[in-house]
């Protein structure tokens, strides 16, 4: 087998791999000071962080992208679940509104563990090894 050959079925393994890895849900656990509590969070799907990215609406909520993230995310307590209750007692106007739990630095601080999570921010960064001549 040539080099070349080798290379690609190296590279072609270790991308079945990365696509498999993907299916799995990554989730994880933060503490909530203002709550002396802690919540579960999971990563969102690529479909998911789109659709939290289109809630944007900076000038009537700037926090509403953050808010619709968490809500999406947080599976422990079910967050769903008590924005429904808090709805049907008159608590929230939307369901998102459950979000309003958190203080503010908390909600951005979630929002970017859950963006940590689902591979939107990344630690690692692309870097140039080197140029290439035409």
């Amino acid at each position: 087998m040539s080099d070349t050959n080798q290379i690609f079925s190296a590279f072609a393994q270790k991308a079945a791999q990365r696509l498999d890895d993907k299916k799995v849900m990554k989730k994880a656990r933060l503490y909530i000071p203002s709550l002396d509590e802690e919540i579960t969070i999971r990563g969102l799907t690529q479909k998911e962080v789109i659709e939290c990215m289109n809630t944007e609406d900076t000038d009537t909520d700037p926090d509403r992208s953050d808010n619709y993230t968490i809500y999406l995310s947080v599976c422990e307590p079910n967050l769903k679940e008590i924005a429904k209750e808090l709805k049907d007692a008159g608590k929230i106007i939307e369901y998102i509104d459950v979000c309003n739990i958190f203080d503010m630095h908390e909600r951005a601080s979630i929002a970017r563990e859950i963006m940590k999570l689902s591979g939107v921010i990344g630690e690692k960064k692309v870097a140039v090894v080197n140029e290439l001549k035409n």
